[in-house]
């Protein structure tokens, strides 16, 4: 299985994601090495990537942390957005 590799795209819809990714990126500057983190600002959008080497079986699971630890930041950011 070497070479292979998984990846997750989450894009959230919203007139914040300039201030969506300000609140979730500091978050993803600590991530593993065989884990990449990537949220970008699009028209009305924000958009991560979360890809990592899925070598070991057991990092499928840390595929789906890491994207309910991203959703749950988003969730919480939106929230403060709204007030």
């Amino acid at each position: 299985m070497a070479g292979e590799s998984c990846v997750a795209i989450l894009r959230v819809e919203s007139d914040k994601a300039r201030a969506l990714l300000e609140a979730v990126g500091p978050d993803n500057r600590a991530a593993p090495p065989w884990l990449s983190v990537s949220c970008s600002e699009l028209p009305g959008a924000l958009e991560c990537v979360i890809s990592m080497g899925c070598e070991e079986p057991s990092r499928l699971l840390s595929l789906r942390n890491t994207l309910e630890d991203l959703l749950l930041s988003l969730r919480a950011a939106l929230e403060a957005l709204e007030g």
